[in-house]
């Protein structure tokens, strides 16, 4: 850059004007030239206002804290971008036969996963065998990087480390962390706040216990900070429950590397509307059709069976349709909804269905909203019995359709093994006999 060279401004329109020595315009170019300012200035106020209004409300969106933040450093003011370097690793020695998806799923077991960046060949278009995996908060960094050097995944040992770009001394500006608080992650979703805090309590008496909301789903996302009272209660902690198995998953404890408040957790959520307000206000279906649906109702019940134990065949069973070959069956309707769903329904499931064959994995799918719009399943939940073989599934199918379960009809159906691996891999209520 020359010295007449205008610097740049952070402003979206700042116009610079190189200033001119007053003896070298003519009276009549001065008047051009101050005409032509007061133009500009015209405009800034006019035209581009809205454009600096817009780009003035951006920044400040940008720099407010999301609703149900619950990372410290963020609370606490810190830099973003020294965040970011603290919270960021680099991955080398992966398997080129590994996706960005297989990278997320492993490191998500130590907390939430920001980004996956893997260096790819312009040619070919497959990556390089190395990356870079940003997560949210710098704790979560700190336990895969402890945990994953020298994991072989994919028949190789990854290579974890810092950037290039990571200096310890970037963290000497960040508020010092509480010695009373640790980091928790891979907490089972079914588990929630105070029965978490239930667990850790024998340590010592807990202060606070907060989980990262979904402010969409409205469940939690599987980590948060745990504060106790004293700080020999949270060093005791970290040491017996890291890696602890809890609902299935193993639970990765570390103590805290930034300091700052903690968010409200799932406090944060807004409060549901009331179900019985809303039927207070809701209009009431015409006599007319309160005795047609009386009459469906009465003549339903003289015809349905009754309910039966699950050990007992229903004779009215009839075999659903199969997919060729396939060893996977679909049980629906066997739980009223999640709030029915615990730890233990793979479990007995898998004891039930052994009896058909060798199973080799049972999996709880919570179905999402999108799933539920599409229909791929008659209710919330959906569980899934994966066979050795295709004829211990008809099996099954045999077994299960009809049958009653708690008050409830199951119904079972074959099941595509594509549709199935892509629908499942991400669940986490899985029974592996």
């Amino acid at each position: 850059m020359s010295e007449n060279t205008p610097m740049q401004t952070t402003d979206p329109i700042k116009t610079v004007v190189p200033s001119l020595p007053s003896n070298s315009l003519s009276a009549e170019q001065q008047e051009g030239l101050d005409k032509a300012l007061a133009y500009i200035e015209e405009l800034q106020q006019t035209v581009f206002k809205d454009i600096v209004d817009a780009e003035k409300k951006r920044r400040e969106e940008e720099g407010k804290i999301p609703e149900g933040t619950v990372n410290p450093g963020l609370l606490a003011g810190v830099d973003a971008r020294a965040l970011s370097i603290m919270s960021r690793l680099y991955v080398g020695s992966i398997n080129f036969e590994l996706t960005d998806e297989h990278i997320n799923q492993v490191f998500s077991e130590f907390g939430p996963v920001r980004s996956v960046s893997m260096s790819k060949d312009p040619v070919s278009g497959r990556h390089k065998g190395y990356g870079f995996v940003e997560f949210e908060v710098p704790e979560a960094a700190a336990l895969a990087l402890e945990a994953l050097n020298g994991t072989v995944l994919g028949g190789r040992a990854l290579k974890i480390g810092r950037p290039n770009n990571y200096e310890a001394s970037v963290a000497q500006g960040f508020p010092q962390p509480s010695k009373e608080r640790i980091y928790v992650a891979n907490v089972n979703r079914a588990i929630a706040e105070n029965v978490l805090k239930e667990i850790f309590e024998p340590f010592g008496t807990v202060n606070a216990c907060v989980l990262a909301p979904d402010m969409v789903t409205r469940q939690h996302r599987g980590w948060g900070y745990i504060e106790f009272a004293e700080a020999t209660a949270a060093e005791q902690a970290v040491v017996a429950m890291n890696q602890f198995m809890l609902g299935n998953l193993t639970l990765r404890v570390s103590s805290c590397v930034v300091g700052g408040p903690l968010g409200q957790g799932m406090a944060a959520l807004p409060a549901e509307p009331s179900p019985t307000a809303a039927s207070q206000t809701a209009p009431k279906p015409p006599q007319q059709v309160m005795d047609v649906v009386a009459s469906i109702n009465l003549s339903i019940g003289a015809t349905a069976p009754p309910p039966q134990p699950l050990d007992q065949p229903n004779v009215n069973n009839q075999i659903p349709s199969t997919i060729s070959g396939s060893a996977i069956v679909l049980l629906e309707n066997v739980v009223g909804g999640r709030s029915e769903v615990d730890d233990d329904l793979a479990g007995d499931m898998a004891d039930e269905a052994t009896k058909c064959g060798k199973i080799t994995k049972v999996v709880v799918h919570l179905a999402s909203e999108h799933e539920m719009q599409q229909k791929l399943f008659s209710g919330e939940v959906g569980i899934f019995l994966q066979y050795s073989d295709s004829d211990a599934a008809l099996r099954a199918l045999e077994l299960f359709n009809g049958r009653w379960f708690g008050g409830r009809q199951i119904a079972a159906r074959s099941y595509d093994p594509d549709q199935y691996r892509m629908l499942t891999s991400a669940d986490t209520m899985v029974f592996i006999p």
